[in-house]
C-alpha cells in the first residue's frame, strides 16, 4: 500500500469512527422526562389547565357562560368590550329537519393582564323531558340541550402563560326545568405555550388536553359570571423543546366560588396540587 492510500484509508477510517460515536450518542439522547423537570412540568400543566378553563382567559369557561345562557333563556348573547375597535361577527342558521341550531360567534376581551380572542361555532338541540327534538327553547318545557362548541382561532395572553390553540368541546346539560343545571361531556384543546413565571420562565412546548365533566352544577353567581361545582378529570401531554414528552393525569375539583383545586399526577404517582382561579384561568398557589 503506498503512503497516500494508506493516509487516505486511515482517515477515512477516523471519519467512520467519528461518525458511529456521533450516532450513539444521538441514540442515546433519552425522551424520558426528568426527575429534575418534574415538578415544574407538573406546574406548567396546571397553567395550562388553568387558562383552559376560565373565563377572562378565553377557555371553557366562556363557553360555560353561553351554556347556562342557553339554559335559561334559549339564547347566547354577545360578550364585546369594545364594539369599536373589536366588533362582533355573528352567524346563525337552523335546520328545521335535524334540529340543529349552528351560531359562530367571535368573543374577545383585554383586561389588564388578559387577553383573548377567539372564534367559536356552536352546535344545539333543544329536548323536552321525554326526549323529543324541539325546534326552539320554550321555558318550563325544554329540559336538556346537546351541545357542541369548536374555536378554530385562539389566542389567550395571561400573566402566567401565552396560548395559541384549538378546542372542541361535546356537553349535555340537563336538569334544566327542576333546576339546576347539570353539565356532562369533554373539552380539549390543542396548543403552543410560552410561559412567564419564576419556575417556567421563556420556557415553551406544544401541549394537548382533554377535561371529562361528570355532573357537575352550573353555578351563576350575581355578577354574571358562570362557574362549576363539582369534579372532572384530565388527561394532559406536552412535548417539550429539550427532546422529552411528558404526561399528567389531573383530578379537577370545581368548588362552585370561582376556583377549583387540581390533584395533578407525575410519572411515577407523585401528586402536585395547585388551587386555581377558574374566572381569570389562573394558577393562584400550590395546595389547597
Amino acid at each position: 500500500m503506498n503512503r497516500f492510500l494508506k493516509a487516505f484509508t486511515t482517515t477515512m477510517m477516523v471519519m467512520a469512527g467519528l461518525m458511529a460515536a456521533t450516532l450513539f450518542v444521538a441514540g442515546c439522547k433519552s425522551s424520558t422526562e426528568p426527575a429534575a423537570n418534574m415538578e415544574y412540568d407538573s406546574e406548567a400543566a396546571a397553567d395550562v389547565q388553568a387558562s383552559g378553563l376560565g373565563t377572562e382567559s378565553g377557555g371553557a369557561g366562556v363557553s360555560f357562560a353561553d351554556a347556562m345562557n342557553l339554559s335559561q333563556t334559549g339564547n347566547v348573547p354577545g360578550i364585546i368590550l369594545d364594539p369599536k375597535s373589536d366588533p362582533e361577527t355573528r352567524s346563525y342558521s337552523f335546520d328545521s329537519v335535524t334540529k340543529v341550531h349552528t351560531l359562530t360567534i367571535s368573543r374577545g376581551m383585554n383586561i389588564g393582564q388578559f387577553d383573548f380572542s377567539a372564534l367559536i361555532t356552536y352546535q344545539y338541540i333543544f329536548f323536552d323531558a321525554a326526549g323529543n327534538k324541539m325546534n326552539n327553547w320554550v321555558k318550563g318545557t325544554t329540559n336538556s340541550i346537546s351541545f357542541t362548541l369548536s374555536k378554530t382561532r385562539n389566542l389567550d395572553k395571561g400573566q402566567r402563560v401565552d396560548v395559541d390553540d384549538t378546542a372542541s368541546g361535546a356537553w349535555t346539560i340537563s336538569n334544566i326545568v327542576a333546576g339546576p343545571p347539570i353539565l356532562n361531556g369533554t373539552f380539549s384543546r390543542t396548543g403552543t405555550d410560552v410561559f412567564h413565571t419564576a419556575n417556567n420562565g421563556d420556557r415553551t412546548f406544544t401541549h394537548s388536553f382533554t377535561i371529562t365533566f361528570t355532573n357537575d352544577t352550573l353555578v351563576k353567581v350575581n355578577d354574571g359570571h358562570c362557574f362549576l361545582e363539582g369534579t372532572a378529570t384530565s388527561e394532559f401531554s406536552a412535548t417539550t423543546p429539550k427532546g422529552y414528552s411528558f404526561t399528567r393525569h389531573t383530578l379537577i375539583t370545581f368548588n362552585g366560588d370561582g376556583t377549583a383545586t387540581l390533584e395533578v399526577t407525575r410519572n411515577g404517582g407523585t401528586v402536585d396540587t395547585y388551587t386555581i382561579d377558574t374566572r381569570w384561568g389562573l394558577w393562584l398557589r400550590k395546595g389547597r
